[in-house]
């Protein structure tokens, strides 16, 4: 069985670690995160594409009998009041002028003007043009790290049981979306030690200041440390993998680990591919999954995508909706006669009363699983800019015996997330995995429902649009004069029509 990872091509680099599992939403990794950081004795680094101060970490009856403040400003100001050696560097993406309005403003000054002189916050706009800084990842202390989709902002917070109605989801005091992520967590000095190391690197590239650290002293976190409600994996190893044009920490420009890794492991699979993602318009990595459906010979494969029903927001319609919706239609097509089972769906959630939900579950999360030996998470979603010019980075775990350890706990993996989209407990399933989840989403029998895109106003746009030509959602370093000719050449008034319709018509 040919082994999917491969450093230098699809790997950063490989490390040791004592400990690592996957924290399932964010009710989940806010409270890891709130609990690690209370013991930090030394440094706390926290990169992300967006941090808000007043981002609630713990509620309800864990807020009431918390140790200290429960936003994230004022959580991280009182660990520096309280611990004199600790050092917090927070790095964010300085985003884009057309994310202001969403945005918590005069952040600088809110972050670190008002806080401990400990306490540091940069904005990071050293990325290539057209890009973003995507890295979500936590170190601490250089022995335990968190990475993956979910960042420390407003509008994450959920359970796993993704109510329609909750309480507590609220975010500046009013409710927001049902939101689904997936946090990694991983105890190692090797691997912690190589995110900080990259954390560094972006920190002098964005401020042009080198970052010093502590070395790791004695032990923060035990022998065996495990997140509360945390899904273990019984892995001894795990693979980093980046996105990032300019390749830091390392220099060597033009890293595509997270595309290639994509790529790889879907030619390798054998028996599975399952796929959280909260876009997929990637036309690598939708070609790798069309070749492989079309390839004979080998049992049938059973391919499983969850995603969001649609773009929630004009701007992900323009970047994403036409294009996901092409790679949907592809792909299903693709499917028709090979063999092989393709099902994609979206999820709604727990509903109170008749009739459907009227919103859907946010898929935001971005996991690919093969053949319950392989397990990827992190922040690259499948987009052409997520394997070309945003920075991403992912952990892979993979084991050449799906019935060892840890396949068994990929495995559990895998189901639990499945379980949870559909609203169940439990999950056993046979063989024919797809026609099963078909026949209970078509009676809507739990919360998983098949996808409806693309829909028929969708298909009369992709007849005269090609969306890979617009310049939203890049899979190379462009230049901008072919870009122009590009939209118009391809139809960007058919384009605009149908985003405009389809606004009149939520009205």
């Amino acid at each position: 069985m040919p082994r999917i990872l491969s450093p230098g091509r699809n790997v950063w680099c490989e490390r040791p670690v004592q400990s690592a599992g996957l924290l399932i939403d964010g009710s989940d990794y806010y409270r890891a995160f709130y609990d690690a950081a209370l013991r930090a004795r030394r440094y706390i680094l926290l990169s992300g594409w967006q941090f808000d101060s007043d981002a609630c970490l713990l509620r309800g009856e864990e807020a009431e009998g918390a140790p200290g403040p429960v936003t994230l400003l004022k959580f991280l100001d009182s660990l520096c009041e309280r611990t004199p050696e600790l050092q917090i560097y927070i790095l964010a993406w300085d985003f884009h002028v057309v994310f202001a309005i969403e945005r918590e403003w005069l952040q600088k000054i809110v972050f670190e003007w008002t806080t401990n002189e400990r306490l540091r916050f940069r904005f990071d706009s050293s990325h290539v043009d057209k890009g973003c800084h995507h890295q979500k990842f936590a170190v601490i202390d250089g022995e335990l790290s968190f990475l993956g989709g979910l960042d420390l902002c407003n509008d994450r917070w959920d359970t796993r049981r993704h109510l329609e109605k909750n309480p507590l989801r609220l975010s500046r005091g009013e409710p927001h979306k049902p939101f689904h992520d997936v946090q990694a967590y991983l105890q190692g000095r090797e691997v912690s030690g190589s995110l900080a190391e990259l954390f560094t690197a972006r920190w002098s590239a964005a401020c042009g200041e080198p970052i010093e650290l502590p070395e790791p002293g004695g032990a923060t976190f035990g022998d065996d440390y495990a997140p509360e409600s945390a899904v273990r994996l019984a892995s001894r190893r795990v693979a980093l993998s980046r996105t990032d044009p300019r390749g830091a920490p390392t220099g060597v420009e033009g890293c595509r680990e997270v595309c290639e890794l994509y790529v790889d492991a879907i030619a390798l699979a054998e028996r599975s591919i399952y796929i959280e993602t909260q876009y997929f318009s990637s036309r690598e990595v939708s070609e790798a999954l069309i070749r492989r459906l079309q390839r004979g010979g080998g049992a049938p494969l059973q391919v499983v995508i969850v995603l969001n029903m649609r773009a929630e927001t004009l701007k992900e319609e323009v970047a994403v909706g036409l294009a996901q919706a092409k790679v949907i239609d592809d792909l299903r097509r693709a499917a028709e006669g090979s063999g092989h089972a393709l099902g994609i769906y979206y999820t709604v959630p727990a509903h109170e009363g008749e009739g459907e939900p009227p919103r859907a579950t946010y898929i935001h999360s971005k996991v690919m699983i093969v053949d319950d030996r392989f397990l990827n998470v992190g922040s690259a979603n499948l987009t052409n800019r997520s394997c070309a010019i945003d920075t991403e980075l992912n952990a892979s775990f993979e084991t050449e015996d799906p019935g060892d350890g840890l396949g068994r706990s990929i495995c559990a993996a895998r189901l639990g997330l499945m379980a949870e989209h559909l609203g169940v407990d439990d999950l056993r399933c046979g063989g024919d995995l797809v026609a099963e989840l078909d026949d209970r989403a078509g009676r809507r029998d739990g919360r998983l429902r098949i996808h409806p895109s693309p829909d028929e106003k969708q298909r009369a746009v992709l007849a005269v649009v090609d969306p890979q030509a617009l310049p939203f959602d890049p899979n190379a370093i462009e230049d901008d004069e072919e870009d122009d000719r590009s939209i118009f050449t391809h139809g960007l008034g058919a384009l605009w029509r149908r985003l405009v319709s389809d606004r009149d018509d939520r009205k």
